[in-house]
């Protein structure tokens, strides 16, 4: 009970600042601007559904072809991970197991017609909270390394077909990335690897400079590879070269994600943090061509911010965010 209340207080606290900053949506004078109606208003964003957590609302979505916000999942305290198909036909939900607190449950359901196309139990080990991805073709989940385990590849009914814990000789425990051509990009110190398809090697994409980096995402025409690092958006090529930092701001921004043509990126910005492990951010999105976008508040009308429809906050997030 105490912690639905302190995300009630929460959500009131961010709605009455971000009223308080006259900050409706990157209009001026109070006008909605581009982005209040998200795929509706004066500037288009293109297709496609943004999917998000957001405190005690769960797991909300809007369709950016009407800018309606709804409801994908209730809230529940049990769900640890979840993802959705590159197609936005599968939902794939990790809750806790009812009766095994070493195991998870996976339930893979058809988004449809809601009837469940798999569900297993999976071993996590004592108090690991999984957080999987489906393959880009939808054959196959990763699952990042756990205190337990290293990188996992699973097929849709749980089969464990690969479970690569060291990677030259050190251990895996950062975060890990599909690529559309089922090969992966992992994380190990301060360097980026791709795997081949088979899962037998990796070579090197980028050996990085920066003192923290981390929430790289891929581009799903292969192409670009988004991260967050020195507090900012950086973007570079598939194959490590033309690193560029993409935002500018006196905030923090994190969790790039492109856009399903690989045009554009949503991103956190405003990143806040609420105690020891919590922490929210506010969502726009800004083109993917390598420009560099200011995301201070009304700073530059080509970042647009996530405003649905009928709302005037920009919404925030506290958690997974897709763009399907």
């Amino acid at each position: 009970m105490s912690k639905h209340l302190f995300w009630i207080a929460l959500a009131l606290m961010l709605n009455a600042c971000s009223k308080g900053k006259g900050d409706n949506g990157g209009g001026d004078g109070g006008n909605p601007g581009p982005g209040t109606n998200p795929g509706n208003g004066n500037v288009q964003l293109g297709t496609g559904v943004v999917y998000f957590d957001w405190a005690t609302e769960g797991i909300s979505k809007v369709d950016l072809n009407t800018g309606v916000k709804a409801r994908a999942l209730i809230y529940n305290t049990r769900r640890n991970g979840w993802d959705i198909s590159r197609d936005n036909t599968l939902l794939l939900e990790v809750t806790d197991h009812p009766d095994d607190y070493d195991a998870e449950l996976y339930t893979i359901t058809n988004i449809k017609d809601n009837t469940i196309v798999s569900r297993f139990k999976k071993n996590s080990g004592y108090a690991n909270h999984t957080f999987p991805t489906l393959s880009y073709d939808k054959t196959l989940i990763v699952v990042p390394p756990t205190d337990d385990d290293g990188i996992m590849i699973l097929d849709l009914q749980g089969k464990i077909l690969l479970n690569l814990i060291s990677f030259q000789g050190k251990k895996l425990t950062e975060s890990v990335e599909w690529m559309p051509d089922n090969t992966l990009l992992f994380r190990l110190e301060n360097s980026l690897y791709r795997t081949n398809k088979e899962m037998t090697a990796a070579t090197l994409v980028k050996t990085f400079n920066f003192a923290s980096w981390g929430n790289f995402a891929v581009s799903p025409d292969g192409s670009k590879i988004a991260l967050n690092a020195g507090n900012h958006t950086w973007m570079m090529n598939a194959d490590g070269n033309n690193l560029t930092q993409i935002t500018e701001s006196d905030y923090i921004e994190v969790m790039p994600v492109f856009s399903p043509d690989s045009k554009r990126l949503l991103i956190g910005y405003d990143f806040t943090r609420t105690g020891d492990w919590g922490r929210y951010w506010k969502m726009a999105i800004i083109p993917a061509d390598y420009g560099k976008y200011n995301v201070n508040t009304n700073a530059d009308k080509r970042v647009i911010p996530f405003v649905p429809k009928g709302e005037t906050s920009v919404q925030a997030s506290d958690g997974i965010m897709l763009w399907r």
